[in-house]
């Protein structure tokens, strides 16, 4: 039996990672699974959003256990090679209120190792360079400067993954959403 292996895509806030998934599952159907974003299933299910940073460590252990539950889940019961997860466990750290990869995983009884051995590849797709384009939405509530901050830190929290993408900004989104489909293309070939 071939591994399941995972992507996640990461990057800060509209760099088009849901989009680039939803591409995916329609190209490849039952070969692939997404593992949607846990901050997305958590407030949108009425987790609350409070400010301050006692608060926030609260939601990013919140949101990095989910997001452990729902890849495991999905990787226990779904008959797929490839698991496309909307963001992953580290991405917690760039909302952290140390940014701190030691304070984050200290606090949820893990190390770097662990985590970025749970994810085959990483792609890491940038928010929009022009604020123009930038889009806020029901659960996205950083401007346009704000999600480029969060983008530099989810950056250096996957620092050191062996296969990390980067992929830019293109005035085209297809041209950025085909960047990605090419890594899974090439991963897909490998099963």
């Amino acid at each position: 039996m071939n591994k399941k292996k995972r992507i996640v895509f990461t990057g800060g806030p509209s760099g088009g990672k849901t989009s680039v998934i939803e591409i995916a599952q329609r190209k490849y159907g039952k070969d692939i699974a997404a593992v949607p974003e846990a901050a997305s299933v958590l407030y949108g299910g009425g987790f609350p959003r409070r400010p301050g940073p006692k608060a926030m460590k609260h939601i990013q252990r919140a949101i990095y256990f989910t997001v452990r539950e729902l890849e495991d889940m999905s990787i226990e019961l779904d008959d797929a090679h490839l698991f496309l997860c909307d963001r992953g466990t580290l991405d917690s750290i760039a909302y952290w209120p140390e940014n701190s990869k030691e304070s984050f995983l200290d606090s949820v009884g893990s190390s770097f190792e662990e985590e970025i051995d749970r994810y085959d590849i990483v792609i890491h797709m940038r928010p929009p360079k022009n604020p123009d384009v930038y889009k806020l939405s029901g659960t996205r509530i950083e401007d346009h400067k704000a999600a480029l901050e969060l983008d530099r830190r989810t950056e250096q929290a996957w620092r050191g993954h062996p296969r990390r993408f980067i992929i830019e900004d293109e005035s085209d989104f297809l041209l950025k959403a085909e960047k990605a489909l090419r890594i899974i293309d090439e991963e897909m070939r490998r099963k």
